[in-house]
């Protein structure tokens, strides 16, 4: 997740704080913390602060959290600061266990699973219920699940279920159904042939709507050329008097031609149609008279189709062509002034539904050949979640579907984005036009351990034991006391004077005071399943050529940057998912490097300056000596963007000094606030941005699951069709080792188009202070409150057991042969 600081990110930002040596006092000034200081007690025996917790009683529990959450809404948090918190007030069907964070029982008691583990059938506690008394049913969790995917919810996380059936398509609106029988007419009119009838409700993906809009500047071609099948469109340069260019050919390359920005020039060789002015359509909004051949753009999967303008016709492939404005609804009149017919859809039917059943057989296995393609009325295309699999049989009872083999599937329905939700309170605040009033402290319902109770905007958030909560007499924490300090120093002086438990999931150490903090009996650290990484925007330059991208790469050291600037014991990435993730992934690492054939250890991968400038002089951009330096020659402007945060403004100079030094480059540093830095990187304002990502579970996928071409995690705006195909074929391969063999292949694929640039994998350090028992340091670095607690007996107690026992689950139970 982004999670903070990054997706559950690491760090953030803050606000207010407390201190003193006893009683907890309101911060009026983070200045104050450095007099408070000067009347505690520092280091008692071998700790890193006072060991005296006075005025403060032991059912209360002291943590920063970083920075303002986002959301406190399950299924669109995305980041460390709010994901946090939703932990602690909502659980889903499994919840984590203390230290391995292994499923544990949460709002299931058991399941069955199939044997090729795509079905699951889930049985629900009926003692669970939400904070205002109500039960919790499968239906909530139905509701959230698809309510997660819906394209009108806009959430970031939708990707952690696009692993059910049906949920990629109908999460990118591609997925529609037909709310009365019509034909699929071979042309968008009421008079054309039909290829067949379909049904009322039948499923149907939608592959393009007319009209569209044309968004290239080249003119439509008279006829399709060879090697139409792939295709290369590149958008021009309007500042830079470029135009824009298509090409064919096995690999979308081939013969090449292109046209300029109003100009008449097409590609491959075919005549242009000059019938637009200046030869192209940049802009008009045209009817789509015909469906082409499928073919490949810019790697994607793509089709040809027939345009017509005012009585012209032509040429484009779909990836040219992108809806109109004004939400698909150009008005009563075509581009050329002709009276327009109804809006309609080219669609194919979609007939690979769920049937919950492990052994029927799969729905539409008997269809042979290509599917039909066709045009359909838009206005009969209405969405349908019934093609969603997951279902609510009963109040008690959950059935899901998923679209391939998940190994780590029961580990993410403790994530927070299958937590449970409930519609009506929810809807009733979007009928408002208040969609984000819900989760306020005053309206809120949740099923977790704990409720919010006050939330002081960036100051503090305090929770209270939810008194519905199925285990709440075992809980021993009854409010939680959560600080929204951002400053890494002002959170560690603030624990070192007491008024701290815990320095938080969130928080990370000042690197300057890592040396003598490690030292301390209250420090622990461990790996955390977390990469630090620079985003590209590969759509701005120059940062749009890969080339450039591996040469900043290959100049930072980031052995030096871990060694000398964070300090924490990271280790520096070369790669993208973490060298100790589990499903297998660790173990293929481990092989790889045995046998010498890891291509992520090799010397290619590694900080090489010389040849970083060699790849700069390549993307046309020479480095020359000036003085004891370099200089890029002609290198445009270049801006590193970062959340403020001390940490990461450190990196951020570190790295500049290194491009600097090495390449000859300059580059402007920008910091904003975490939600500000968020809201630009979503608009695209951003050449270069730092984040990091924590494993949402444990297993590639979830980090490789964000430079999906067509995954709202992707900023980056970089797509490659045969890394999309690696990522599909390596979730299809039921042999778990293969399977993680081809998510290893799909990495490699991703390092080579170097979207995003990595930097080191985490450590967590922290500060916790001995009386907190039941804390286990995790590779996630998450803690569940309702584990914790306090022991005002802790000198004479050894024991760190967690405030309640653990709930195992049963073996699950055999749903039957696939």
């Amino acid at each position: 997740m982004q999670r903070a600081s990054e997706r559950r990110g690491a760090g953030g930002a803050g606000g207010g704080g407390s201190v003193g040596c006893g009683a907890r006092g309101a911060a009026a000034a983070l200045g104050l913390v450095i007099l408070a200081l000067s009347a505690c007690s520092e280091g008692e025996g071998g700790y890193a602060g006072t060991t005296a917790r006075v005025g403060k009683d032991t059912e209360t529990l002291y943590i920063n959290n970083g920075s303002e959450p986002e959301y406190l809404d399950p299924g669109k948090s995305n980041d460390s600061a709010s994901s946090t918190l939703v932990q602690q007030m909502f659980e889903g069907l499994t919840t984590y266990g203390a230290g391995d964070l292994r499923p544990v029982q949460g709002v299931a008691t058991h399941w069955e699973q199939s044997d090729d583990n795509r079905l699951f059938r889930f049985h629900l506690r009926p003692e669970a219920r939400w904070s205002d008394g109500k039960p919790v049913t499968a239906h909530d969790f139905e509701y959230a699940w698809k309510r997660v995917l819906r394209p009108s919810t806009a959430s970031l996380a939708a990707t952690n279920l696009y692993v059910l059936k049906n949920g990629e398509l109908f999460s990118l609106g591609k997925l529609k159904a037909l709310r009365e029988a019509a034909p699929l007419r071979a042309a968008p009119r009421p008079d054309a042939p039909s290829a067949l009838d379909l049904p009322k409700g039948a499923f149907v993906v939608v592959l393009a709507r007319s009209p569209i809009q044309v968004d290239t500047a080249i003119a439509p071609l008279a006829a399709l050329p060879e090697g139409s099948a792939a295709v290369t469109f590149a958008k021009g340069d309007a500042k830079g008097g470029a135009g824009d260019r298509l090409s064919f050919g096995a690999a979308g390359g081939g013969s090449a031609g292109g046209g300029a920005a109003g100009g008449d020039a097409a590609a491959g060789g075919a005549a242009p149609l000059g019938s637009a002015p200046g030869g192209g359509w940049q802009g008009a909004v045209v009817d789509i008279v015909r469906v082409g051949p499928p073919c490949k753009c810019n790697g994607a999967a793509d089709r040809w189709f027939e345009i017509e303008r005012g009585g012209a016709r032509g040429f484009l492939p779909g990836c040219a062509l992108v809806p109109p404005a004004g939400n698909g609804n150009p008005g009563k009149e075509s581009a050329g002034g002709a009276p327009r017919s109804e809006a309609y859809a080219v669609v194919t039917p979609h007939t690979s539904l769920p049937t919950y059943e492990p052994a029927a057989p799969p729905s539409g296995s008997a269809a042979q050949g290509d599917p039909p393609v066709g045009f359909v009325p838009d206005a009969l295309l209405v969405e349908d979640d019934g093609a969603v699999g997951v279902r609510a049989t009963d109040d008690l009872t959950l059935d899901v579907q998923l679209e391939q083999p998940t190994p780590y599937f029961t580990d993410l329905t403790s994530y927070v984005t299958l937590f449970p939700v409930r519609k009506d309170v929810i809807e009733a605040f979007e009928k408002r036009g208040e969609p984000e009033l819900w989760f306020r402290p005053e309206n809120i319902v949740v099923n977790g351990p704990y409720t919010l109770d006050e939330w002081k905007f960036r100051y503090e958030i305090t929770m209270k034991r939810n008194p519905m909560y199925w285990n709440h007499d075992k809980l021993k924490i009854h409010r939680v006391v959560w600080l929204e300090v951002e400053l890494y120093n002002a959170t560690m002086n603030i624990y070192k004077a007491g008024d701290l438990d815990y320095l938080g999931d969130n928080t990370s150490l000042p690197a300057e005071h890592m040396d003598w903090l490690s030292t301390k009996r209250d420090f622990q650290r461990y790996p955390y399943l977390s990469i630090y990484w620079f985003e590209f925007n590969t759509k701005k330059p120059p940062v749009d050529d890969a080339r450039v991208r591996w040469a900043l790469n290959l100049a930072v050291d980031k052995r030096q940057i871990v060694e000398k600037v964070t300090r924490a014991g990271q280790m520096p990435a070369t790669h993208y998912v973490p060298d100790y993730t589990g499903s297998g992934y660790d173990e293929a690492v481990a092989e790889d490097r045995k046998l010498g054939v890891d291509p992520f250890s090799s010397p290619d991968v590694s900080f090489n300056p010389e040849r970083a400038r060699a790849m700069l002089a390549e993307a046309g951009y020479e480095v020359v000596r000036e003085g004891d330096g370099y200089r890029a020659k002609s290198f445009p402007a270049l801006e590193l963007l970062y959340n403020t945060s001390e940490g990461h403004k450190q990196i951020a100079v570190a790295v500049q000094d290194m491009w600097k030094r090495h390449l000859g480059i300059s580059v402007t540093l920008r910091n904003e606030e975490w939600k500000v830095m968020l809201k630009n990187v979503r608009d695209g304002h951003y050449q270069v941005v730092r984040f990091g990502w924590i494993g949402e579970y444990n297993h590639p996928a979830t980090w490789l699951g964000t430079l999906l071409s067509y995954s709202p995690q992707n900023r980056t705006g970089w797509a490659d069709q045969e890394f999309d195909d690696l990522m599909r074929a390596a979730a299809a391969t039921a042999d778990p080792k293969e399977s993680i063999r081809a998510f290893r292949k799909a990495e490699k694929r991703a390092l080579d188009g170097m979207p995003k640039l990595p930097l080191y994998f985490y450590t967590k350090s922290t500060l916790v202070k001995p009386w907190v028992k039941g804390f286990k340091g995790n590779s996630r670095g998450l803690q569940l409150v309702k584990w914790l607690w306090n022991d005002p007996s802790w000198r004479d107690n050894p024991s760190n057991e967690t405030a309640s026992p653990e709930l195992e689950f049963p073996t699950p139970g055999r749903l039957g042969a696939p």
